[in-house]
């Protein structure tokens, strides 16, 4: 399309629009095909550059995905922390850049320089990738946003994820696009190029004709469900006067022919659970129901506040947050961002950590798995055992407002649901609020700042996934192993 010599001259407007069309292969967009030829022409650019262009590259080229992808992040510093702009605007662009930095060292690895050792890039370059994306997902607290395997959620890659996880299908893709870029710089490599190509393609054919069956159609149980999506207004929520509005829409919205499981959203009711106890018995009352609700819960013992979820019938069961979501929940390296959390005065974000293992919620015989809004993204706090199970998220996206931020959120709940091979269902208080099944297909959902109430059949599920038996370590034992194939090579030939 463009010469070689236009290509370098304008090489850094090329990736930084190469970077957005990354971020159109997610929700809202899902040009899922555009996650190839983002990452096959970034490739190229770093193939033709020497090293420290390379390097610059690569930040260049992350700087688009996450300003473009991630920039929601102001809407909730901005509207809810005291409209402070330049404070806002410098905790946004922070982000940004540090979370960019990551993608650095690729560039240190794919360059002109490396040329002697290309013939290893298609196992290489995707190790590569896989591992940048597990740091930047556990690092400073983790971002697990906008994974190149989560973009691929309802495509032929669907059946990889319940045997090896979403960091496994980021490889096989990041392999895929680095084979194109390979076959059209230099044509001595188009044999090799196919031979890894014919695998892949091979193993995913393999795969969609002979699918594992993970868990038998005998292992499951119909139960019957009501979600609840309020569509309340951070602006309205978090403020005092207006509690009885609130408390008023939840029980008009309740009035409707409900199920016996009944599933509000995160934080329902912006006040503490223990103040507030009459009006979620209430909801019970005369009903033959079980609730489950977020809440905000006080434990007087140690004077700590956290973000949970209730389990409500006959007996009260608390699961709370593990992962708290930086400057929203808690004020990160307190001694030198502290007087930012000051100013911005969030509201409930002096929250405490929950316990690292809780046990799930029992509904019917059937375990329910916890995740409240930002945990949805870390697939390790999910502890699946060998029983009926289903999984519920519970979040609060009105903070995001109407940008990406909620259509990405579900895809990674739907990521979830695909890895564990279980139902999950999701509800949000200004949406999206939805039924996810086990192969990660929404069945049913409420839109977007839509006030409502759905009640649907969902199945628990027995068993438990590959993925969910043995986690991220046979992807982590893959790249270490190619990573250290590739430098004794580079040392050798390099």
């Amino acid at each position: 399309m463009f010469s070689k010599k236009i290509i370098k001259k304008y090489i850094y407007v090329f990736t930084f629009l190469t970077g957005a069309l990354y971020t159109l292969s997610f929700p809202p967009f899902n040009f899922k095909p555009l996650i190839f030829f983002s990452l096959a022409s970034f490739f190229y650019f770093l193939i033709i550059s020497d090293r420290k262009k390379s390097m610059l590259i690569s930040y260049i080229y992350a700087l688009s995905i996450f300003t473009t992808g991630v920039s929601w992040i102001f809407n909730s510093i901005y509207f809810y922390g005291g409209e402070y702009l330049v404070i806002s605007l410098f905790l946004t662009m922070l982000f940004i850049l540090l979370m960019s930095a990551f993608f650095i060292p690729i560039g240190l690895f794919i360059n002109k320089q490396s040329q002697n050792v290309s013939y290893l890039y298609p196992i290489m370059v995707p190790s590569v990738w896989v591992f940048i994306e597990l740091a930047r997902s556990y690092v400073f607290g983790g971002f697990p946003w906008l994974l190149v395997g989560t973009s691929q959620i309802e495509t032929l890659f669907n059946v990889v994820f319940p045997l090896f996880g979403t960091y496994f299908v980021s490889f096989l893709i990041v392999m895929l696009s680095i084979i194109i870029t390979l076959i059209i710089n230099d044509r001595k490599f188009i044999l090799l190029s196919i031979k890894y190509l014919i695998s892949i393609i091979g193993l995913i054919i393999i795969f969609q004709i002979y699918p594992p069956n993970l868990l038998p159609h005998e292992n499951q149980k119909s139960l019957r469900v009501s979600l609840v999506q309020p569509n309340i207004h951070l602006g309205i929520k978090y403020d005092k006067s207006k509690i009885n509005l609130i408390k008023n829409k939840y029980s008009d919205l309740l009035d409707n022919n409900m199920h016996n499981l009944i599933i509000l959203p995160e934080t329902a009711i912006p006040t503490l659970y223990e103040s507030d106890k009459n009006f979620y018995k209430n909801i019970l009352k005369n009903k033959n129901t079980h609730l489950i609700t977020g809440i905000f819960r006080y434990n007087k013992s140690n004077n700590e506040i956290y973000n949970s979820m209730l389990s409500l019938s006959d007996k009260e069961y608390f699961y709370d947050k593990r992962h708290m979501v930086p400057f929203g929940e808690y004020t990160p390296l307190d001694f030198i961002f502290g007087f930012i959390g000051e100013i911005l005065n969030i509201p409930m974000s002096n929250l405490t950590e929950g316990k690292k293992i809780q046990k799930p919620f029992i509904f019917n015989e059937t375990s329910i798995h916890q995740l409240i809004c930002y945990e949805a993204a870390f697939p390790s706090l999910l502890n699946i055992t060998n029983d009926f199970s289903f999984i519920v998220n519970v979040s609060n996206d009105a903070w995001f407002g109407n940008s990406l931020a909620p259509y990405q959120h579900l895809q990674i709940a739907q990521s979830r649901a695909l890895e564990s091979n279980k139902y999950l269902v999701r509800v949000a208080n200004t949406g999206i609020s939805a039924i996810i099944d086990q192969n990660g297909k929404i069945v049913n959902k409420i839109k977007l700042n839509t006030e409502g109430v759905m009640n649907s059949r969902i199945l628990a599920l027995k068993g438990i996934t590959p993925y969910m038996r043995f986690g991220d370590y046979p992807v982590l034992m893959l790249i270490f192993s190619i990573m250290l194939f590739y430098w004794n090579s580079y040392k050798k030939y390099g």
